[in-house]
């Protein structure tokens, strides 16, 4: 780990000294301090009910309790029926665009999205309650540098009474996004988004960087707990996607309490925030009633099907992940290699 160190100090122009996000970590339960339950991080919005990344996603999150917004998108394909990628439409024509899912809804920009959380604010009764954060999914479609660039020019068109480097976590997939997110906004929180255990291992030694993982790499008997593990001890803030099914988000809700204390998985980023903060109340519910047990009513054929789901997602990750790195070469180290 101390030579990995070395090699992240010879970045030049690039400080490793990132800052830390308490907002994001696991929060308190209302019923027992003491019990820590995973904050609810609404994936593309509230996509189970809305078109995702849209604003009726986005707003129909916050007004269940979701306490983050998870937000990406590369291209028009998947939610617009467009065969295009947005790096390559001008606004003139993205602003006209609409949904294939009803109800209807337009592509917003990032620059609207902050407009909102800043009028939403403004509504709020309390300066101390809760005010939703972003975690931003840069995808690596396009250049790092010009997306990162991209993103700290809208940042920039949206002044905030509550600054967004204490709103906003920048989630990187590999080393060239996380150098352009130190590079152009430094005071900026940092996560890495991955379905690598390993791959995620090499971002470990860089001071601050919190971890969002696929949920199946954490479910992994060995590898999935060390990770967990590791990543506590160095007091970084872990979260799991995408999580829509109750037995696994019970499952990382669970991790708090077996952990003996304190957070172990910090966010679940679902497609259903209304869903999973029902299960957080349900589980409450058990373990004040003292009958953790109950809410696990699965059959023999439903727990193989789980099984099988889980499988299948770790075929599929590594058959991903070796043509993301090894034919595409976008899962580069920080050493610049993209062999591994």
């Amino acid at each position: 780990m101390a030579d990995e160190k070395d090699t992240l100090q010879q970045g030049g122009d690039i400080s490793w000294d990132i800052p830390e996000a308490p907002w994001t970590t696991a929060r308190p339960s209302k019923r027992d301090p003491a019990r820590f339950l995973p904050q609810a991080i609404a994936h593309r919005g509230y996509k189970a009910l809305w078109p995702e990344n849209t604003m009726g996603a986005f707003k129909g999150a916050v007004e269940v309790g979701a306490h983050a917004i998870e937000t990406d998108d590369a291209t028009l394909t998947r939610c617009f029926g467009i065969d295009k990628k947005l790096a390559d439409c001008d606004w003139e024509y993205l602003s006209t665009v609409e949904t294939l899912r009803e109800p209807k809804q337009g592509l917003p920009r990032l620059q609207d999205l902050l407009e909102w959380l800043v009028e939403a604010d403004k509504l709020q009764a309390d300066e101390h309650s809760h005010r939703p954060w972003v975690l931003l999914d840069i995808k690596l479609d396009d250049d790092a540098q010009d997306l990162v660039n991209a993103i700290s020019s809208a940042i920039a068109q949206v002044p905030a009474s509550t600054p967004w480097q204490g709103r906003i976590v920048l989630g990187c997939w590999n080393a060239s996004v996380l150098k352009a997110s130190r590079r152009t906004l430094p005071d900026y929180p940092v996560a890495h988004i991955g379905f690598s255990l390993s791959y995620a291992r090499h971002f470990l030694p860089i001071p601050n960087v919190g971890f969002n993982m696929a949920f199946h790499t954490l479910v992994r008997p060995y590898q999935g707990r060390r990770f967990m593990r590791d990543v506590r001890a160095a007091r970084r803030p872990l979260y799991a996607w995408t999580v829509n099914h109750p037995r696994w988000m019970r499952w990382c809700i669970e991790r708090n309490v077996r952990g003996g204390g304190g957070s172990v998985v910090d966010g679940v980023v679902t497609d259903d925030p209304r869903l999973y903060l029902d299960v957080c109340r349900r589980y409450e519910d058990d373990v004040d009633a003292g009958v953790l047990g109950r809410d696990d009513r699965s059959s023999v054929g439903q727990k193989v099907a789980l099984a099988v789901d889980i499988v299948k997602r770790h075929v599929l990750a590594k058959l991903f992940f070796w043509y993301r790195r090894h034919v595409q070469g976008k899962l580069d180290d920080l050493d610049g290699k993209t062999k591994r």
